[in-house]
């Protein structure tokens, strides 16, 4: 039977599928100028099995139509509008987010008003798994654990946020004492670099991507934001970079270029005017599978990082090391606290002085950054 016009549209998808009936409403218009015609934007709402549940979806959406969540959702279908609207803003976490969720495929499909606090407690303390290609059962590391615990936080988060819940059932409950002991155990203190160490760094620059590491251990940057530095934001002439993510602190900060990496800078800026890279450090050696980019991905960074760690005979050391250097570099170097937080992109809230009052001309911040002493006593 043909439906009133506005009242949505049910198709049957061919082929071999569970679900068939695809549920579309209008959600507004365009107009052609070249055929002169007004045609209509069509909304999917979503494949179901059954015509009455598409009917359903229609209907929900006709009482509603601004409605971002409905009860008769799935756990998956909340966690794929909660990859929508981070990955807008921060793609690489949503991803990130993506590949956790995969240990949740238990509780996947179950609606979000069918479960509650006593289910979700007693999947995590059960150890998620998933199956891989090859069959193998992958179990969740405690640290990973801890992480699904925090984007079931945010799924119902938005769960209570359309009033579908009252309250959020994610944060009723903590992660089990067994499972925080074990993260604490595996959880990597950072460590920042010795004196030892970063004399033989430094006389080693020579090594690939040894740089990459002293560069950092001046500039404090979160190993993601090194590798996103633009070109565009870099100003090797002016000597400062313009970089940052993650927090609404460290976004698109500026940090001062210190005197001893000025040449490193200005030959990465140069290398990647000429492979046309968007970003200042570039592998042109560097081989992907279906693409063409040559900057690093976080993953290509940590394995050059290990390498040279490996090979320099230093650490151990992860990536996040070079940033604990130079916090702690500044600090024994006698850099104002005030200038430290900024350049790494922390809050001063704390500090009412600090947040509101003051503002120093940038010159003050190139002044500072000359403080830092590489050489110095990590003390």
């Amino acid at each position: 039977m043909k439906r009133a016009n506005g009242q949505g549209s049910i198709t049957t998808l061919k082929g071999k599928r569970r679900k068939k009936k695809w549920a579309r409403v209008v959600s507004g218009y365009h107009y052609d100028q070249v055929k002169d015609v007004v045609i209509p934007e069509r909304k999917s709402l979503g494949v179901f099995k059954t015509e009455s549940e598409a009917q359903r979806a229609i209907d929900n959406y006709e009482r509603n139509p601004y409605e971002f969540l409905n009860k008769d959702m799935t756990l998956n279908e909340v966690f794929l509008k909660l990859y929508e609207i981070i990955f807008e803003t921060n793609p690489d976490y949503a991803d990130d987010l993506k590949y956790q969720w995969r240990y949740c495929s238990k509780i996947a499909h179950e609606k979000i008003t069918g479960l509650q606090t006593v289910h979700l407690m007693r999947f995590l303390n059960s150890t998620p798994y998933y199956i891989n290609d090859c069959g193998k059962k992958i179990v969740a590391s405690p640290n990973t654990i801890m992480r699904i615990k925090s984007i079931l936080n945010q799924m119902y988060d938005l769960v209570t946020a359309e009033s579908i819940l009252p309250v959020n059932l994610a944060r009723n409950f903590k992660i089990s004492k067994e499972v925080k002991r074990a993260y604490k155990r595996q959880h990597k203190r950072h460590i920042p670099f010795s004196n030892e160490e970063r004399k033989v760094l430094k006389s080693r620059l020579d090594y690939p991507f040894a740089d990459f590491i002293y560069v950092n251990i001046f500039m404090g940057w979160r190993p993601g934001e090194l590798i996103e530095i633009l070109v565009e934001n870099t100003f090797p002439d002016k000597g400062y970079i313009i970089a940052g993510k993650k927090t609404e602190n460290g976004y698109l900060r500026s940090v001062p270029i210190h005197p001893d990496i000025q040449d490193i800078i200005n030959n990465y800026y140069n290398l990647a005017i000429k492979l046309k890279s968007p970003y200042l450090f570039n592998d042109p050696y560097i081989s992907r599978h279906s693409t063409r980019r040559k900057n690093l991905s976080y993953d290509n960074y940590r394995y050059r990082f290990n390498r040279v760690i490996e090979h320099l005979e230093l650490g151990p050391h992860t990536p996040h090391d070079s940033r604990t250097t130079f916090a702690t570099i500044a600090k024994t170097s006698g850099m104002d606290a005030f200038a430290i937080k900024k350049f790494m992109g922390h809050s001063t809230a704390n500090d009412v002085t600090e947040d509101c009052y003051i503002s120093p001309e940038f010159p003050w911040y190139i002044n500072q950054m000359k403080k830092f002493k590489y050489d110095g006593d990590v003390l």
